[in-house]
């Protein structure tokens, strides 16, 4: 009986032991080894297949707000090289190039948005053609689709009475009854109405 609880406490010591040796060969080192690998194997796979002919090698990963940040190499068949970055999910199922920093993000849009409102409130109009590239353009400078409430159509049956008003060219920003053609800047319409941005 005593060999026996001899043997039992020799075999739990030596799984013990083994299960030591074990844990210690997946140390953090060895496992972001092997997650690194996996990592740089997607993106390569991935950008190689997407770009026929352009070699793709992994120059760096760094761990980013949950995230794994890749920087890369790209070689084309002329010898070009570009870097690039992408984002990729711990898990390798979702990749990105762009992100969007939330709180700059929506700090910049509120600023925006308030601009415009601020221009709406003074009755400012943007006169211009829906489609038209310039006038997209002004939209643009204004921060994109929200400064669309101060438009102004001069499309169609407009075109008259657009003319009839004094517009010749779109976009045109109209501001207590004077006419500004040509795409204007968000400065130049702050310093015009008062309106900061």
């Amino acid at each position: 009986m005593v060999i026996k609880k001899t043997i039992g406490i020799a075999g739990v010591f030596l799984i013990g032991i083994v299960l030591g040796i074990v844990i210690s060969s997946l140390s953090p080192l060895n496992l972001t080894t092997l997650v690194n690998g996996d990592v740089s194997s997607k993106v390569k796979s991935l950008y190689e297949l997407v770009n026929p002919g352009v070699s793709v090698s992994v120059v760096k990963i760094d761990d980013v707000n949950g995230m794994y940040k890749v920087l890369f190499k790209a070689v084309d068949v002329s010898g070009g090289v570009t870097y690039r970055e992408t984002f990729i999910t711990k898990d390798g199922k979702l990749l990105t190039e762009n992100m969007v920093q939330v709180d700059p993000s929506i700090s910049q849009l509120n600023k925006t948005h308030n601009f415009v409102d601020c221009l709406a409130t003074k009755d400012v109009k943007v006169a211009g053609i829906a489609n038209d590239t310039v006038t997209l353009m002004q939209f643009n400078a204004l921060g994109g689709s929200y400064a669309t409430k101060l438009y102004l159509s001069c499309d169609g049956g407009q075109v008259q009475q657009c003319v009839n008003s004094g517009i010749t060219q779109v976009p045109a920003v109209i501001y207590n009854s004077k006419i500004y053609a040509g795409v204007q800047t968000i400065q130049f319409l702050g310093n015009l109405t008062g309106c900061t941005f």
